[in-house]
């Protein structure tokens, strides 16, 4: 009998300690899946070490294309600015660039050099047309930041969700700018098109109230981070 009961001690101790083992274990070293960055309950859970390269990445090339953009659309607006006939004009109301000046012959009739007009009017121009170019400038500069924060690992914050935000302004504006260019040419008597509306115009208004919707969600997932890290 006493063998019995001591072998019943024993094993009721052993797995006690198993248990206790167990319970260490789920709560210092949770699982994480191959490739994930280690948890820690002060911080959060982080995204999947492939996933945030891939933010570095699309940050890396989107850097690239907004200097890219920069620099052609500071030379667009230096060209009308400096007044070369040869490379810039108007055509049915819209700015018109040459990108090659031997081709002259491929120019449609209705382009209207850009010294075809007073000086005040080239000027007005070059404001005109940098407002036309901004919007697409902030957009990738958005976009840029966005995917920079990614490639740290923060991905539900409100710096986020204020980069979608302001994607979404930038394409609302992107939409908006060409009626008041368009306007404001006409008002000028540099155009014979008072108003015109492009089928892009109109993707950029839907592109923007959907990432303004975005930004909710994003908003909607700071909160719930939030809520979790408390509960922590």
């Amino acid at each position: 009998m006493a063998p019995l009961l001591k072998l019943l001690f024993y094993d009721n101790l052993f797995l006690r300690h198993s248990g206790a083992s167990r319970a260490r274990t789920m709560t210092q070293s949770p699982v994480r899946s191959r490739g994930a960055e280690p948890v820690d309950a002060t911080t959060g859970i982080r995204p999947d070490a492939r996933l945030i390269q891939r933010g570095k990445f699309i940050a890396g090339a989107a850097a690239v294309c907004l200097v890219l953009i920069l620099l052609i659309d500071i030379a667009a607006i230096a060209v009308v600015t400096l007044r070369m006939g040869d490379l810039a004009g108007l055509t049915k109301g819209g700015f018109s660039f040459v990108l090659n000046p031997w081709m002259k012959e491929a120019l449609p009739t209705t382009f209207v050099p850009i010294t075809h007009f007073a000086v005040w009017q080239s000027c007005l121009a070059a404001v005109l047309l940098a407002i036309r170019l901004a919007p697409g400038l902030v957009a990738l500069w958005h976009f840029f930041s966005l995917f920079r924060m990614y490639g740290k690992g923060l991905v539900f914050t409100e710096r986020n969700a204020g980069h979608v935000r302001g994607m979404a302004w930038a394409l609302l504006a992107y939409a908006v700018a060409p009626l008041l260019t368009h306007a404001t040419l006409y008002a000028a008597g540099m155009s014979a098109v008072a108003f015109k509306f492009e089928i892009r115009q109109i993707d950029a208004l839907v592109a923007g109230i959907v990432l303004f919707a975005l930004s909710y969600v994003v908003s909607f997932g700071c909160d719930i981070d939030r809520e979790r890290e408390g509960f922590i």
